[in-house]
């Protein structure tokens, strides 16, 4: 244990043992981001200390970071030299997690510490603070609220522009956090909680497969890899559905699994309790499986199979599916349409969407499966309309032209309210009805791991947002929020839902 001696910055192996090495000591554990440190948090630390004899401080890794766009505003390393320069901390740890759970059940501290504005009343709301309080409970610890003066590190950065974020985000959340409270925002995202959402689309598994990369096949010129392990998602309509059941009174959801290998069971547990189903099964066809191998060492794509069946379902299917829809539109405030062109939206079933288009918020896709045979024109008179602006300029057959160009050409062909268009990169257009208006939001992530469903993501958050006419640029910074968050992630490991909006919030506009 010399080494834990003489270094204050703990490995894993470290941290397991320092409770063996200290076995009569009283532990003392404070966790948290520790992105900019003032003097409100040396008073913490020395609130903390006096409970026990050694003070643990473990930091949350930077990928692991949840406070929305620009943070952490310094790296690891920064924060790390930092903790382990103050005389009150005896050791700091990386942790590699979204919580203090696994350091806790490691480390087994006899106190876990957090500030003031971590009452325990907060695990209502809180799903990290009740994981890692269940965590201390599970090793016979106690949970310590320290009462001391604290000072917002996220207002500190808000206030300095130090934001890990380029020019133009920087300058977006400015604009908005000068015209409008933090409260006034909320007030706008309460008035979705009552709305009722119908969502409309086929049923996806996103699976991923790590991999290892074994090399050249001895006898063919083919790539080997060899499978580590499988992970399985709910996409498509039910992830969206997923989502906004965390925002709106009431989720209903009608869509199509497979008639064989239909994977209702896991359906079953990934879709949230609070979702009403409604289920087709598409005839001779899977529910649609999209299968993506990941390269183990770099988390990169290196294939994709996909199993499904894109042709247009029977008569029999459209006429449950048409009823349905039917019987149930009217009762719905909004209608979230994602048409992925595999065969649900016949022409009858968008006949009864198009009657009620004042509704329809619709995400429609052109992708390898269906380009060159899918369009948004089957769609002419709808509420809003998202799509990616390469999508758009093969639409339009027009590659040079500029958004305010293409948006004039889609009008001509289809009635919309609201045109959103997405750029990657580049971040998202939003085009009112009269086309004067014209807002642009840039990208808030450039380093993403994973874009699968984060149009979904984005696209979801922009309708409940729109339905209730929050501000068009506070509807894109909620909208660019949510897909920050589902592209920081392999696969949907997490859905996004108003309690992490709420905190996301909360340190980007404080």
């Amino acid at each position: 244990m010399k080494n834990i001696r003489g270094n204050k910055i703990l490995s894993e192996k470290g941290l397991k043992e320092l409770r063996k090495y200290f076995l009569k000591k009283k532990i003392v554990l404070c966790h948290g981001v520790f992105d900019i440190l003032h003097i409100g948090h040396i008073n913490y630390f020395k609130e903390a200390k006096k409970l026990g004899d050694v003070l643990v401080v473990s930091v949350t890794d930077d990928e692991y970071v949840n406070k929305g766009p620009g943070r952490p505003a310094f790296p690891i390393q920064s924060r790390l030299k930092f903790l382990s320069e103050i005389q009150t901390i005896d050791f700091v740890y990386v942790s590699k997690s979204p919580t203090a759970r696994n350091v806790i059940l490691n480390l087994k501290p006899l106190y876990y510490c957090k500030g003031n504005d971590y009452p325990i009343k907060n695990t209502i709301l809180d799903d990290n603070l009740k994981s890692e309080i269940n965590a201390v409970k599970k090793i016979k610890g106690k949970y310590k609220q320290i009462n001391q003066a604290m000072f917002s590190s996220s207002k500190i950065i808000n206030d300095y522009n130090l934001q890990n974020l380029n020019n133009d985000a920087k300058k977006y959340i400015t604009e908005i956090r000068k015209k409008n409270s933090l409260s006034s925002i909320f007030n706008d995202i309460s008035k979705i909680l009552n709305k009722k959402v119908l969502v409309l689309g086929e049923t996806i598994i996103d699976k991923y497969v790590s991999t290892e990369t074994i090399g050249k096949s001895g006898k063919e010129p083919i790539l080997v890899i060899k499978p580590i392990k499988e992970t399985n998602f709910l996409g498509g309509a039910a992830y969206v559905a997923n989502l906004c059941s965390s925002f709106c009174k009431t989720t209903k959801l009608i869509s199509f699994i497979g008639s064989r290998n239909n994977e209702k069971n896991f359906i079953s547990k990934k879709i949230n309790k609070k979702v009403i189903t409604k289920f087709f099964k598409k005839n001779n066809s899977p529910t649609i499986n999209k299968m993506r191998y990941i390269d183990e060492y770099r988390k990169t794509k290196i294939l994709g199979v996909y199993d499904l069946n894109d042709d247009p379902i029977n008569l029999k299917e459209e006429r449950s599916f048409y009823n349905e829809i039917k019987k149930n539109i009217k009762k719905f405030d909004i209608v979230i349409v994602l048409d992925y062109g595999h065969g649900i939206f016949t022409k009858k079933i968008r006949k009864l969407l198009k009657e009620n288009g004042k509704k329809i918020y619709l995400n429609t896709q052109i992708n390898s499966f269906n380009r060159g045979y899918h369009t948004l024109f089957n769609y002419n008179k709808i509420n809003s309309l998202i799509i990616n602006e390469s999508e758009l300029k093969y639409e339009l057959k027009d590659k040079n032209s500029n958004i305010q160009h293409l948006v004039k050409g889609l009008r001509k062909k289809v009635k919309v309210d609201n045109i959103i268009i997405t750029r990657g990169k580049n971040g998202s257009v939003i085009v009112s009805k009269n086309n004067k208006n014209i807002i642009q939001c840039p990208a808030f992530n450039l380093n993403n791991k994973d874009t699968v469903g984060a149009g979904d993501t984005f696209f979801a958050m922009s309708a409940i947002a729109l339905s209730v006419n929050i501000d068009p640029k506070i509807s894109l910074l909620l909208s660019s929020i949510a897909a920050d968050f589902s592209i920081d992630q392999i696969g949907k490991e997490s859905i996004f839902d108003l309690n992490k909006l709420k905190k996301y919030l909360s340190h980007v506009l404080r």
